[in-house]
């Protein structure tokens, strides 16, 4: 029995709009602003870029060296040995803060201690809000660094993060070595050096916290919270969607100097039901490190960014794809290879690249000529109703209209036969004898029983039925098989298909 429910009863939810843009940080320009940086770009910024460089280059090719003569075991484990990590402790130590203050970073503030490995395996730094997060912990803490693979094809601090014990995240393999790596360390009785995470994963505004990766809360261990204030003026450090790593290095050196504190919170001890619940023990740490520092949280991720990254790829302003992943994927089961998909065709249905469909969009693109039917679906999907549909709006509608529809293998089937229907060879009009293909004959008897078509209406609903449903020249077309398919990547055609009132009929007839 179908579980589609009838036309006045279909609904969307409307969920909650995004109370931020964590990924948005643009610089609040004035004429004051403007003449800084232009005393500053010229006056600071070279001086600055040539000391970095002048200490920099030196540090890598040391950290080069190590890194060819260092131990790894099967898991890609780095040991290093006495020496070197005296060696190492050194270079980073004297050349990390050497870096920050020739970029103009004051001495910073440092409040609270840093804990053992055996206190707390893990220490959770955020809000990650700049690619000079790393300088700003590396040289005033004690561990090894968890870190993206793609992070290594970067100069000078790929070399730097290689000699050093660092946890490589490759985020192409899901074979669980990372996994292995951390379970090793955690068991080792060797291991004195806690791992630096920076469980968001993602680079963002620093205006909150978004969400945390569960990955190293799976443990169940004790963690240290560290919180970073950074720039108390946002935008100069951030490197995000509106400013390049080059456009974020060029703000931060022409800048006269920028304040930096970092606090290191008592370790966090997670209850029972926490070392159970990943996502309820990261929910915890995050909240707590967000009251500590004031600011509020997001259920905005990584999967955010990638999304926004593909918005723009698309032609799409990267806004658009602002749809705070993390409330998605509890609330609609919604993953990130079916947002990526939605997007792409979302984008694919639009005229203007504005990062809204309209009505007239949605009406060419399904190419349904039944005025009120585009309507009502579009009313549907319309749940802010601003008379125009978000991306969020279009995939909280796939959720809750489309996806029942195609999903529902009764209604399917039931569609299909209603469109294999003949009229009875006596003329009845209300008796039908069975089909086991969608024909065109078929198709032009549905669409004449439609009492919203004149003739030509009806004609150009059979076009429309006939490029969906039987253009496909393989042997396939027609039948159930190719119907599935179908209705599969358009959804929104077995919605409308639904608003028909003899299927409609039949619908409630058989519930």
């Amino acid at each position: 029995m179908s579980s589609i429910p009838l036309k006045n009863e279909r609904h969307v939810r409307r969920l909650p709009e995004p109370r931020s843009e964590p990924f948005y940080a643009a610089i609040q320009w004035t004429p004051l602003r403007y003449l800084q940086m232009i005393i500053g770009f010229i006056l600071l910024f070279p001086i600055r870029l040539v000391l970095v460089l002048a200490i920099m280059v030196p540090v890598a090719v040391v950290c080069k060296f190590l890194s060819m003569t260092l131990d790894v075991d099967e898991n890609g484990l780095a040991h290093h040995k006495p020496w070197q990590k005296r060696l190492l402790r050194f270079v980073m130590s004297f050349g990390g803060k050497a870096i920050l203050r020739c970029m103009g970073f004051m001495r910073p503030v440092i409040k609270g201690r840093q804990a053992s490995f055996k206190e707390a395996p893990f220490l959770m730094i955020g809000p990650h809000s700049s690619i000079f997060d790393m300088f700003a912990v590396g040289p005033h803490t004690t561990g090894c660094i968890m870190t993206l693979k793609s992070n290594f094809n970067y100069p000078l601090i790929g070399s730097i993060m290689r000699a050093q014990e660092t946890v490589v995240v490759d985020e192409k393999q899901k074979d669980g070595s990372v996994a292995d790596v951390l379970q090793t360390r955690l068991d080792s009785q060797e291991t004195e050096t806690p791992i630096l995470v920076f469980p968001e994963g993602a680079i963002h505004s620093g205006r909150g916290f978004i969400e945390f990766q569960q990955g190293t809360f799976k443990y169940g261990v004790p963690v240290q919270p560290v919180v970073i204030y950074m720039s108390k003026d946002p935008g100069w450090t951030i490197w995000s969607f509106h400013h390049s790593l080059l456009s974020a290095t060029v703000h931060t050196l022409s800048c006269l100097y920028t304040p930096l504190e970092l606090h290191f919170l008592p370790v966090y001890n997670p209850s029972e039901s926490e070392k159970a619940n990943a996502s309820l023990y990261s929910k915890n740490v995050r909240e707590y490190m967000a009251n500590y520092m004031g600011l509020p949280t997001s259920e905005h991720s990584r999967t955010d960014m990638h999304l926004m990254d593909t918005a723009m790829k698309l032609r799409l302003p990267y806004w658009a794809a602002n749809v705070e992943y993390g409330i998605l994927r509890d609330e609609l089961s919604l993953n990130s290879q079916c947002l990526k998909e939605l997007l792409k065709k979302f984008a694919s249905m639009k005229h203007q690249h504005d990062g809204y469909l309209t009505e007239e969009d949605f009406s060419t693109c399904l190419k349904w000529p039944v005025a009120e039917d585009v309507n009502k679906l579009f009313s549907l999907c319309d749940t802010q109703k601003r008379g125009k549909i978000s991306f969020r709006e279009y995939a909280i509608a796939y959720a809750d209209l489309l996806r029942p529809y195609m999903e529902d293998r009764v209604f399917v089937e039931r569609s299909f036969k209603f469109l294999c229907q003949a009229p009875d060879q006596d003329g009845d009009d209300q008796a039908w004898v069975p089909s086991c293909l969608i024909t065109a004959d078929s198709l032009a008897t549905v669409a004449g029983l439609h009492p919203l078509t004149d003739e030509s209406d009806a004609a150009a609903v059979r076009q429309c039925l006939e490029s969906h449903f039987l253009c496909d020249s393989s042997d396939m077309k027609g039948t159930l098989e190719h119907f599935i398919t179908v209705v599969k990547s358009n959804p929104e055609v077995l919605v409308l298909l639904s608003f028909h009132p003899s299927l409609e009929k039949l619908n409630k007839s058989m519930l």
